[in-house]
């Protein structure tokens, strides 16, 4: 039953991974093109607001490798090994990375007054997701701390 949920989920995160990556190399740069050409006033950011979106990208596939690397371990060793927190601190710096791209780039849209309603909302999402991320990684990689100094004491 556990290995047929570790696959379960690692396919599951595999497959969010393949979305976003289609959506990155498909979807964000038609988008792009689109804006530039309805809203010509910012046409001079479009790249280097897909430059951002890229760079945001990438740590979000490295938590999506961490994470799935981390279903392997709890699978072939125990969900009390180093290395799950190890990766639950990487992907909680993953996560701030992304949080502190995306305020640098909200901020700098908003000074040059080309931050559309929309984006700013889809933005404010994307960092609140995220602070959630980044918070259960931290609690679980505390709970998990907490549990193997309690096995050591006892």
């Amino acid at each position: 039953m556990q290995k047929i949920t570790s696959v379960f989920l690692s396919l599951v995160l595999i497959l969010i991974g393949t979305i976003v990556l289609l959506l990155c190399v498909f979807v964000l740069p038609r988008a792009a093109h689109i804006t530039a050409l309805i809203h010509p006033e910012v046409a001079y950011l479009k790249y280097p607001v897909l430059l951002g979106m890229y760079a945001t990208a990438l740590p979000f596939f490295y938590a999506i490798y961490e994470t799935v690397t981390m279903i392997q371990v709890i699978r072939r060793e125990s969900i009390f090994s180093t290395r799950i927190v190890e990766g639950l601190n990487y992907i909680k710096y993953c996560a701030f990375i992304i949080i502190g791209l995306y305020v640098l780039g909200i901020s700098v849209l908003y000074y040059t007054n080309a931050l559309p309603p929309a984006v700013s909302v889809a933005g404010l999402g994307i960092v609140i997701i995220t602070i959630m991320v980044a918070a259960g990684a931290a609690f679980i990689k505390n709970v998990l701390n907490k549990t193997q100094l309690q096995l050591s004491n006892s």
